[in-house]
């Protein structure tokens, strides 16, 4: 730019500086994130009504794993298979509609697969679903 004697400029400014907005968008972008991130993890608090019939929300579903050497896991803890028997015979009699996911590994015998479904069927589970992986 040039300057005249007298101090006044006669050529305009035509340059925006972006670098302080780009800053400003990035703050605020980082906030934002933060932010979402907690009000999700947040319960809404509701007043629910009470009824003598109602009874708790409950899973529809266990997870149970039957590993190649024959051991087993029951919601991601490992248990025997007296106490998987038990556990699932508790839950099928609590909830009637119970599906038990099984995941057996692939390299078992398809009579060690058929002896877990004898199982989970005789402890009163009804819904069998076998997990498959994919390709």
């Amino acid at each position: 730019m040039a300057a005249r004697g007298d101090g006044t400029e006669d050529d305009a400014i035509t340059d925006i500086n972006v670098t302080p907005l780009v800053d400003v968008m990035m703050v605020l972008l980082v906030i934002f994130m933060v932010t979402a991130s907690l009000m999700l993890t947040r319960a809404i608090p509701v007043s629910l009504p009470v009824s003598e019939t109602g009874g708790a929300a409950h899973r529809a579903s266990l997870q149970a794993i039957l590993q190649r050497n024959g051991t087993w896991m029951l919601d991601g803890k490992g248990v025997s298979k007296d106490e998987l028997a038990s556990r699932v015979r508790a839950e099928a009699a609590r909830f009637p509609g119970l599906r038990v996911d099984l995941a057996a590994d692939s390299r078992l015998e398809y009579g060690e697969i058929i002896a877990a479904l004898d199982l989970l069927k005789k402890q009163g589970v009804r819904q069998v679903a076998l997990s498959v992986g994919k390709k």
